[in-house]
């Protein structure tokens, strides 16, 4: 039997098979017994039916959270593999590719961003500086001019005063030089921001100097000094970005003394000329070495007259990716932490727990280890987010592909990078696979995992929270509300997310990006869970027959919209719903 690589060829299109996933993947946890109430036992994996059923859901949300997918972070390995078992299940269902190229793909220029820490030097004559406890270098700003690339040898060093006293005009002498700025007080609200975004400053660019630096390395946020050498995932830098600009870093103070005979900058005049230095960094992006893909299929329409025209469901496949084993966290006490403290996982930000509150926190763990012992986790598994979209998406494609499919044609987009910005479904709206007016409606799922009464407020069987369906179009919402009165399982939908909420739940999925093209567009979840985010998102907690049944729901909402013989209408722009500021 021809087993699955574990790191396949960044560029294959190869179609992995679903069992040979299945047997890779799927392995028996530790221990059989049950702590939480919502958890369930080991699923054994099995082919799927076209009906949308609890089971496939069981079976392909195995496959999708399962550790070794190392929490799918868009550009990584993961996410490579979740997109290839996706792709390879659309051909496996017969949907034609709808990707780039004739394929299921759609690259993003999406990869590591950042300075290399042993490329990276700064030196004072021939000392060498230490990163990060002397030096870092500056990121790329526009506002202060700064760009992120500095190459010079012996440079002389003059001192230019306060950063941000742009009052003070700087000698010309400074042409040519290294400029250090004292860094200003800070006031309560910026303490712990990064120096140089305290102030716009672009005089010694103005000046023509060589190089800035800024004496704020104390007063810098210590999480922020210890990344500033870690490389970022994100999409490639803008061609016609500009290019022109100053170098500069941000120093210790004890490194800007250094610079100046050891005087305090009390001590020092502007253009007081001081050390040489030499060093170079460059903050450059790459192309991830696993590419970030968005997963394309199409189920041809059955009308001649409007098989060119599309009824679209979304799903994000990406997830967050995985913490140092250093960072690891031991699961039950963390799901324990966030039942009491936590109902909306990584939303919610409660203080300190009181007296009672920690003993409800030592009961829960108290009873963890009474059935089970320790698991130290490190995966952010994003079984509900957005692992459970991905799995009903699955479902609803093969069912379609199945038949009967509509008059119209239905694309099926998988799309990657939405826990980095809706990358994914922005890339595909601003380079549509197929011609954009062409699409009639768009349906995306977020979070289809956890609707219980005791996960999210107003939960239920037949819950179901839906966002969007009338701000472009109010026969959009009135189509959706029409299905749902005679459906033989109605749901039970909740309209209170959609309007302006402190969670800003409208802007924060992939519905945002259809929105801002206007295609009338509806946004289904379950909502927010204790597990929203944390390590604890794991397919052992879905509740698989309430996913199911939203799927069945949004199928036949589809089929509605592909049937009819008129486009949804989309309302005159005086008469949409714009409440929600999303940007872009």
């Amino acid at each position: 039997m021809t087993s699955i690589p574990q790191t396949p060829s960044p560029r294959t299109t190869d179609v992995i098979s679903r069992a040979l996933l299945a047997l890779l993947l799927l392995a028996p946890p530790l221990s059989a017994q049950l702590v939480w109430p919502d958890e369930e036992g080991p699923w054994t994996p099995r082919p799927t039916q076209p009906a949308i059923v609890a089971n496939d859901l069981r079976t392909r949300l195995g496959i999708l959270a399962h550790d070794s997918m190392m929490g799918r972070e868009a550009g990584t390995l993961g996410a490579f593999k979740a997109s290839a078992y996706i792709a390879a299940e659309f051909q496996r269902m017969g949907l034609l590719p709808g990707g780039d190229n004739g394929s299921y793909f759609q690259e993003l220029p999406l990869g590591p961003t950042g300075f290399d820490l042993l490329a990276s030097r700064l030196a004072i004559g021939g000392t060498t500086l230490k990163p990060g406890s002397d030096w870092i270098p500056m990121n790329p700003s526009a506002p202060n001019g700064i760009v992120g690339t500095f190459a010079g040898r012996n440079i002389t060093v003059v001192y230019g005063g306060v950063w941000g006293d742009t009052t003070t005009q700087l000698p010309a002498s400074v042409k040519g030089k290294a400029v250090v700025f004292a860094q200003p007080p800070a006031p309560p609200a910026a303490a712990g921001r990064r120096a140089a975004g305290l102030a716009r400053d672009r005089r010694a660019e103005q000046a023509g100097a060589a190089l800035v630096l800024l004496a704020g390395l104390d007063q810098m946020n210590p999480a922020l000094v210890a990344n500033a050498f870690n490389r970022r995932i994100a999409m490639r830098p803008s061609t016609d970005a500009p290019s022109t600009g100053i170098p500069g870093a941000i120093i210790s103070v004890a490194t800007a003394r250094s610079l100046f005979g050891d005087k305090h900058h009390d001590e020092l005049t502007i253009g007081m000329a001081g050390s040489r230095i030499s060093g170079n960094w460059k903050h450059q992006w790459t192309m991830a070495q696993y590419p970030a893909r968005n997963v394309v299929g199409i189920v041809p329409g059955t009308d001649p007259l409007l098989r060119n025209q599309y009824v679209a469901l979304s799903a994000h496949h990406d997830h967050v990716g995985v913490i140092p084993a250093s960072q690891a966290i031991e699961h039950d006490s963390l799901r324990a932490f966030n039942t009491v403290m936590r109902p909306q996982g990584a939303n919610d930000r409660p203080g300190p727990p009181s007296a009672g509150q920690w003993a409800e926190i030592n009961a829960l763990v108290a009873r963890a280890r009474s059935i089970r012992p320790p698991r130290i986790d490190s995966v952010f598994n994003g079984a509900d987010d957005d692992g459970s979209g991905t799995a009903v998406l699955m479902e609803v494609a093969e069912q379609f592909a199945a038949g009967p499919a509509p008059k119209r044609s239905v694309l099926i987009l998988s799309v990657t990078g939405e826990e980095k910005g809706l990358l994914g479904s922005r890339w595909w709206v601003d380079h549509p696979t197929v011609p954009l007016d062409s699409v009639v409606s768009a349906h995306n799922m977020d979070m289809l995992g956890k609707g219980r009464v005791t996960d999210v407020q107003f939960g239920g069987p037949a819950a179901i929270q839906m966002l969007g369906s009338r701000r472009l179009s109010s026969e959009f919402g009135d189509i959706i509300d029409s299905v749902n009165a005679v459906r033989s399982e109605p749901m039970v939908i909740d309209y209170s997310w959609d309007r302006t909420n402190k969670l800003n739940r409208f802007c924060r999925s992939d519905q945002v990006s259809f929105f801002s093209k206007e295609i009338p567009v509806t946004y289904f979840s379950l909502g927010y869970s204790r597990d929203y985010h944390q390590l604890t998102d794991e397919v052992q907690y879905i509740d698989f027959e309430h996913g199911a049944r939203v799927g069945r729901f949004v199928h036949e909402i589809m089929t509605t919209v592909g049937n009819r013989p008129e486009r949804i209408r989309v309302l005159p722009l005086a008469e949409r719903d714009m409440s929600a500021q999303c940007g872009r």
